[in-house]
């Protein structure tokens, strides 16, 4: 499975997409019959096989896009990896956020801690970036409205609704227009 990684490209095709997007949120939340389980169960065996077709390295689009939060563990923790206290390591990368559990997120996108398209803090990134795009947790269709957003940045998240559309009987159906009188 090959899909555009160019954040450029992504944009057109999602902005192309939005109002079948729209639509297509409507479906999942009153008109498809499967249960909530089995929708859920159903965007992670999708998600499973759309992630085994890219390489989030070669993409991260949500690195350059998207400001993660971090809570205080987790400025110790990557402070310390990077060999500096936490009040530097706020002062150097984070700004406050208005988040009780995750008090801040990084200043400045692309995130600072990309280097040469990849993470330099992996193994110890923040909470938000290990689950993003969020297409394992439970929940799928209370969570639509932030998926279509995801569409404009993360192709695995366009490729996952793109399929969804199709395995589950969402007809492609344009909004019908009043005829003039």
């Amino acid at each position: 499975m090959s899909m555009p990684v160019d954040l450029v490209q992504i944009r057109a095709l999602a902005k192309q997409k939005e109002d079948e997007n729209w639509r297509f949120r409507q479906f999942v939340k009153l008109e498809c019959s499967l249960d909530n389980d089995e929708k859920d169960r159903q965007v992670w065996e999708t998600t499973k096989a759309v992630w085994a077709g890219i390489d989030c390295t070669a993409c991260a689009n949500c690195c350059r896009e998207i400001k993660p939060t971090f809570s205080e563990e987790e400025v110790n923790r990557l402070a310390a990896r990077l060999g500096m206290t936490p009040i530097k390591f706020v002062e150097t990368y984070l700004e406050t956020h208005e988040d009780d559990g995750n008090p801040w997120q990084t200043r400045t996108t692309p995130c600072p801690l990309l280097k040469d398209n990849r993470c330099s803090v992996y193994e110890d990134r923040p909470a938000d970036c290990k689950g993003y795009p969020y297409l394992y947790e439970p929940g799928f269709a209370s969570r639509t409205i932030g998926m279509i957003g995801r569409t404009f940045t993360c192709p695995i998240v366009f490729e996952v609704i793109e399929v969804l559309k199709q395995s589950w009987g969402f007809t492609r159906r344009k909004k019908r227009r009043a005829l003039p009188l």
